[in-house]
């Protein structure tokens, strides 16, 4: 496993880190939590020291699970967030100090830990000002209850807003060779500033592990449906042209073609960890084995040539 630093922080992470959102069981379809177990410690024996989650998670289902796992193991951080509260079936945000507060309480206590490595705001509240959410968090800092602050899913005009009041040292942001966006002003802007970026949905929701040969069947519960575009039309049949040179990389190198998409992500250097769900032991041990390699800059170059016709 190879290791890389967030930003302006003494945190160095595994390249791949194991993502959570699936444990909470609310999203991507029924998990058994015993299972959920394992594919912690699957990820920890694989070599990643780096695990992120949120209380939305399944209402804090996911890291209870995570919390269960880790007790008793050293070296490993934890990066968890704030600021998404549940209404019935509606999620709003919410970054009051009020809410970060009872949040962090929550959190510290499910996990069974006295602090957060990495504490991030999971969304923008538009109806918080910055100085109260960012300054509750740099109190979060002095009571030594978090570690550093970090941020996910903010837009280049927010960020610069947020460098005015809080030390920052990361981004969470969507990256994948079919989902680019950030590389307009975010990523330069981070790059700029010190910060890195961890990704999510490096995996496309699963479309760039290439099992998918045909569009499959989506019910309406399951994230895939409203958060990802790549299983509908007219994306689904412009990404096989993409998926086809990822498999042919990937019999040439006689490995997953989830680890080409990890791979490409990891040969960006602002990326500090590439975030990767697991619903299975067997799924993360192999995601982790991908940060042993690296592109070549011919196979870049392949994969660079196709991507343009997605967009």
């Amino acid at each position: 496993m190879k290791f890389r630093k967030i930003g302006d922080s003494d945190l160095e992470v595994s390249a791949v880190a194991l993502g959570s959102w699936v444990l909470g069981g609310d999203c991507w379809g029924k998990v058994d939590d015993s299972v959920s177990v394992r594919v912690v410690a699957e990820a920890i024996d694989s070599g990643i020291n780096f695990i992120d989650t949120a209380p939305i998670y399944g209402s804090g289902r996911s890291e209870i699970i995570i919390g269960e796992a880790i007790k008793g193991k050293k070296d490993v951080m934890v990066a968890t967030k704030c600021g998404l509260e549940k209404k019935g079936r509606s999620i709003r945000p919410n970054l009051s100090g009020e809410f970060i507060r009872d949040e962090i309480e929550n959190s510290l206590q499910r996990l069974g830990v006295e602090r957060i490595d990495l504490y991030q705001c999971h969304w923008p509240d538009p109806d918080t000002p910055l100085e109260e959410s960012f300054g509750e968090l740099k109190k979060l800092i002095t009571e030594g209850k978090i570690r550093y602050i970090g941020v996910s899913n903010f837009e280049k005009e927010l960020l610069e807003e947020v460098f005015k009041i809080a030390p920052i040292v990361s981004n969470q942001m969507r990256y994948s060779i079919f989902d680019r966006n950030i590389e307009e002003d975010n990523t330069p802007l981070c790059a700029a500033k010190g910060v890195s970026i961890l990704s999510y949905g490096s995996l496309g929701g699963g479309i760039l592990t290439g099992k998918y040969e045909e569009p499959p069947v989506i019910s309406k519960s399951d994230v895939r449906s409203f958060f990802y575009k790549y299983y509908a039309e007219p994306f689904w049949s412009k990404a096989q042209g993409v998926l086809a040179v990822l498999k042919n990389i990937a019999e040439e190198r006689d490995v997953p073609v989830a680890h080409v998409a990890i791979n490409w992500v990891l040969s960006h250097k602002e990326v500090a960890s590439c975030i990767v769900g697991s619903r299975t032991p067997e799924q993360i041990k192999q995601s982790a084995s991908a940060a042993d390699r690296e592109l070549s800059t011919d196979e870049i170059e392949k994969i660079e040539k196709v991507i343009p016709c997605l967009f």
